[in-house]
């Protein structure tokens, strides 16, 4: 009998616009609905839904006249005397889909129609190009029920408060001031307090007990002109977009401004500017990574976990005398160091740039597996590429490469600090030019608005007969035809350019068949990810990603039925198929005469063809 005596206040909230009236014990909730639709213009039956908040319950469903009559006895026992009521659109949803509470037959009738009437036939269906657009459900629709009653609570404290305020501001349609702004407290009003007297206002202060937010007083009507939410705003600043795309950010470090312009657009409808987004990205990485400064000096520790977690690391971080500020830092893991043991003796030396604020170059060493994978042996970072910073480097690649008592050959491109350091540190190792770099420098001397392309095909022909020649007459033959049809320019090119280094059929050392420093541009390509990144989150990134990997490898070689690594023993098979039809004869033990085309000798204890082809590959 009690329970038919409530009679409580409902302050209904849709958008930026607030209406009060009372709901009684005789009240249902098509009389609610009703009051909704005359008092908020543009509202239609079957086109919104309705949550009530209580304290603790910010979202209580409130679709039938048993939500209602729940809602009623629980403001009784809680001795309420008010409650919020939320309005929200159902974006997407026909107002006759019967997805509400109201029914079909409810919402035609308020129409003046029969339920039993004829479908009525949507005139989008023939105007084809021309129909009206129907608006596309967007990431911000839910900001509007951020800010909505008294006892509110924020558990990330003034900083959430905060930026839910903003995105509410933003897609409500208005702009606010702060009239008090600290840790403990934020008051907020309507920027056209001033001008039109607008009434709105928030006050949120810090709890002690639990150090979240709470929203003291609200009064959430604006008595100002009328707002729209616009596709620019002064509430969107940077911290905002940050908090936006901090976990875009985790997952996609090189993410660009124009990216996250265009992301803004497309997911919020919102235009921002290049500043607010790189600026909201820097704030994001941040948030992520930490101060790039303080990367620096985590290093110390950094080292000393590696060389303590990980057996047989080479890990050394090098700073300045007297003020220890960083200049170098080196690291191969002692896993990758075992490892290359059972590699081919191969090594591509290249650097690339980094992105980060304080910039400067990553280094890297990296060699060929068995199966013909690239396999990273160590890296460093230095400000630049000086040949004090490869020498650096090459020394602690040499402590690494010298125990193993095997001659590695180098390949890089021709940087002058590069080639100095290598020839003090490893005197007499073969080191080969990439051919790759070679031949776009020959490129670039013969541009085709000057020469043609037919000239420069010839002459990037004949430079390539040269390179791959695998006897000294072949080679002769064709630099000689070269220098005829690139006259001075190619011998300008040639004569700082050791043949020692880069052809075939005077190289000393083994190749293996590789030729260009592509390796080490996987590399580059492998860890680009990271390049945006400081220094320790940048090091720990490559870690992880060698890590899982090495995992990945170690997986796939279990399944291995071969008794050669399968790419290996795939190329000993194709040679064995090419020469079946060749005839064989021994001369001794280790020596035979192979006739194909023509009859050639093969050494198999010295590992050598007169051919040639075998010492190449």
């Amino acid at each position: 009998m009690l329970l038919m005596e409530v009679c409580v206040i409902a302050k209904c909230t849709y958008k930026s616009e607030t209406i009060m009236f009372s709901v009684s014990s005789e009240s249902s909730m098509v009389d609610i609905l009703k009051t909704l639709c005359l008092r908020f213009r543009g509202l239609q039956l079957g086109c919104f839904t309705l949550r009530y908040s209580v304290p603790s319950y910010p979202s209580c469903f409130l679709e039938t006249d048993s939500d209602l009559d729940l809602m009623r006895t629980f403001l009784l026992i809680s001795n309420e005397k008010t409650v919020d009521i939320l309005v929200k659109d159902l974006c997407g949803i026909s107002e006759y889909s019967g997805d509400f509470c109201v029914n079909k037959e409810l919402i035609a009738c308020e129409k003046g129609e029969s339920s039993c009437s004829s479908t009525v036939e949507d005139r989008n269906e023939f105007l084809g190009r021309s129909k009206r657009a129907s608006a596309k459900p967007l990431l911000s629709n839910e900001w509007e029920t951020y800010i909505h009653h008294v006892g509110q609570k924020f558990d990330g404290g003034a900083e959430e408060f905060r930026l839910k305020l903003c995105k509410y501001a933003l897609e409500v349609g208005f702009n606010f001031l702060y009239a008090g702004n600290d840790k403990k407290r934020v008051v907020a009003v309507c920027s056209n307090k001033k001008l039109e007297g607008c009434s709105w206002r928030v006050y949120a202060s810090r709890c002690e007990a639990t150090g979240s937010f709470v929203i003291r007083t609200l009064n959430n009507v604006h008595t100002c002109a009328g707002r729209i939410r616009e596709s620019k705003s002064k509430m969107m600043r940077s911290r905002v977009v940050s908090s936006l795309i901090v976990d875009r950010i985790r997952a996609k470090p090189e993410l660009k401004p124009v990216e996250i312009i265009h992301e803004f657009k497309d997911y919020y409808g919102i235009d921002i500017s290049y500043y607010h987004a790189w600026f909201g990205k820097e704030l994001a990485k941040l948030d992520v990574h930490g101060d790039e400064s303080k990367s620096f000096n985590e290093l110390v520790w950094y080292a000393d976990a590696v060389k303590e977690t990980n057996t047989g690391s080479l890990c050394t971080l090098d700073c300045e005398a007297g003020i220890n500020r960083f200049r170098r830092f080196f690291v191969s893991f002692g896993g990758c160091i075992a490892g290359f043991q059972y590699c081919i003796p191969l090594l591509f030396i290249d650097a690339t740039f980094l992105k980060s604020k304080y910039k400067g170059q990553l280094l890297c060493a990296s060699g060929k597996n068995g199966n013909q994978g690239f396999y990273p042996l160590a890296f460093g970072v230095v400000d630049s590429e000086t040949e004090e910073n490869w020498t650096w480097f090459l020394q602690h690649l040499a402590s690494i490469l010298l125990p193993m008592g095997r001659v590695v050959t180098f390949f890089s491109d021709r940087n002058q600090g590069l080639l100095n350091a290598m020839g003090f540190v490893f005197p007499g190792w073969p080191h080969s030019y990439c051919y790759y770099h070679l031949k776009q420098n020959l490129i670039s001397k013969y541009p085709k608005s000057g020469y043609g392309k037919l000239l420069q095909d010839r002459v990037i022909n004949l430079f390539s007969r040269c390179a791959y020649a695998v006897t000294e007459e072949e080679f002769k033959v064709a630099m000689d035809e070269l220098v005829i049809v690139g006259s001075s320019k190619v011998k300008a090119f040639i004569s700082d350019l050791s043949r020692d280094h880069y052809a075939n059929a005077f190289f000393k050392g083994m190749r293996y068949g590789e030729m260009a420093n592509s390796l080490a541009e996987s590399f580059n390509n492998w860890v680009g990810v990271f390049r945006d990144l400081p220094v320790l989150p940048l090091i720990e990134g490559i870690r992880q990603k060698l890590m899982v990997l090495n995992s990945q490898r170690r997986i796939e070689a279990e399944k291995w039925t071969t008794v050669l690594c399968p790419e290996m023993e795939t190329r000993l098979c194709e040679n064995a198929e090419a020469g079946r039809t060749w005839a064989v004869r021994r001369s001794n033990c280790t020596v035979f005469e192979v006739f194909a085309d023509y009859s050639v000798m093969v050494d198999l204890e010295q590992r050598t063809c007169s051919c040639r082809l075998w010492q190449i590959d």
